[in-house]
């Protein structure tokens, strides 16, 4: 990712959604923009959302009714929208240019678009590179898989529950002690997720989230 490393927390993001709810989203640095010219079959139009949010798609696009896209400009006032192709959400415009969604704004409109995906019993999916890090949850491992931990790789058995008096349950209620067949283990709370590369992700990981994991030489 492009951030700068003395500012690791300012960027920026700019989010695709297609007609079968592919996500694909880039993490820019604040003041990368995008020309929205360049987003498909000219010209485009542009619906205000959110503050600090806006969504463009190309009215003459010849791809598939974006079922999802005309659910979220409905939620925001824009009802009766017909939205073919892909949808680019980013941050308010100015002229044929738009910075991405600032940290916090991305988060909100995230909460949203996760509100009209539940409505319409859709679930979006993002093709990922290997080298992507994913955030997987505890109760995604299944018996046998993998669990990596500081680069070094562990056989997962299983969870056990910790003593009424740790001081771990006591600081974090729902920890459980994850182990492994060579004796590792550690205190986690199995609702909560770890991050780690995409090509080591469970298959939990992948079952509940619908991504699909890209070849390396993609």
């Amino acid at each position: 990712m492009p951030f700068d490393l003395t500012n690791p927390y300012e960027f920026s993001v700019f989010t695709i959604v297609d007609p079968y709810q592919l996500t694909r989203e880039t993490y820019e640095k604040p003041e990368t923009l995008l020309e929205l010219t360049s987003i498909g079959a000219q010209p485009y139009a542009t619906l205000p959302l959110m503050p600090g949010v806006e969504m463009h798609h190309c009215p003459g696009d010849p791809g598939a009714l974006n079922e999802l896209a005309v659910a979220v400009a409905a939620r925001f006032g824009h009802e009766g929208a017909r939205i073919h192709g892909p949808l680019h959400f980013t941050g308010v415009s100015t002229g044929d240019l738009a910075p991405g969604m600032d940290a916090d704004t991305v988060l909100d409109f995230y909460s949203e678009l996760k509100t009209v995906c539940c409505a319409l019993g859709v679930r979006m999916w993002r093709q990922r590179r290997p080298s992507d890090r994913v955030s997987i949850r505890y109760d995604d491992l299944a018996q046998g898989d993998t669990f990596w931990f500081l680069n070094e790789a562990h056989r997962f058995m299983g969870f056990r529950d910790l003593p009424a008096d740790s001081p771990t349950l006591a600081l974090t209620p729902g920890a459980r002690m994850l182990f492994c067949d060579d004796g590792f283990e550690i205190p986690v709370d199995p609702s909560m997720t770890y991050r780690d590369r995409a090509d080591r992700a469970p298959a939990g990981y992948w079952q509940h989230t619908g991504d699909q994991l890209l070849r390396a030489d993609s």
